[in-house]
């Protein structure tokens, strides 16, 4: 599911990047998460599913990235989702409808963030992980992003998570919501 459509999953993940950051929105490749896992409502979450999901040792980093970059990122993140491709982008913050009949590079129909229409020249606090930044996943729009919170400053995803979850008294319930639309 995470290479191809929101998931609950892909959304905890995302939330708690971008409430760990103070960011505006967050973005986080599928690719990344990998416990290839379904948890029933109720389910205990230990520690050890939460590196489960997130095996790479990436760090939650925050960027000050201009709309237009942020857009072509999104482009790249729909570009190979009929290849069940790792990139493919789970998000927090914004919701974006995408057209995969469309050609790659104009798949992306609309983005919303904070219930406004993206803005091209408009500059955005995107916390992502320090694989992406550098353009893995073909995700190289992200490295015209400004550091804030540079790998070296910050924390494994994984801990990002657990903390989050701890912070919410350990009840959690992510839910597909809608951020990632799929027209056609």
């Amino acid at each position: 599911t995470v290479r191809k459509a929101e998931s609950n999953v892909g959304n905890l993940i995302t939330d708690a990047m971008r409430a760990a950051t103070g960011a505006d929105i967050a973005l986080t490749n599928g690719g990344g998460i990998r416990g290839d896992r379904t948890y029933p409502a109720g389910a205990v979450l230990t520690r050890k599913d939460v590196l489960n999901e997130l095996p790479f040792g990436n760090v939650t980093v925050l960027i000050e990235i201009k709309g237009s970059d942020l857009l072509a990122a999104l482009e790249n993140g729909v570009s190979a989702v009929q290849d069940g491709g790792g990139r493919f982008p789970q998000v927090s913050g914004m919701t974006i409808t995408y057209d995969p009949a469309k050609p790659v590079g104009s798949r992306i129909l609309s983005v919303m963030i904070g219930g406004a229409p993206l803005v091209p020249d408009r500059v955005y606090k995107l916390a992502t992980n320090d694989y992406m930044y550098r353009g893995g996943d073909g995700y190289g729009a992200l490295k015209a992003g400004k550091p804030l919170i540079d790998a070296s400053g910050g924390r494994l995803m994984a801990s990002t998570v657990i903390d989050y979850i701890t912070a919410q008294g350990g009840k959690i319930a992510p839910a597909v919501e809608g951020r990632i639309k799929r027209a056609g």
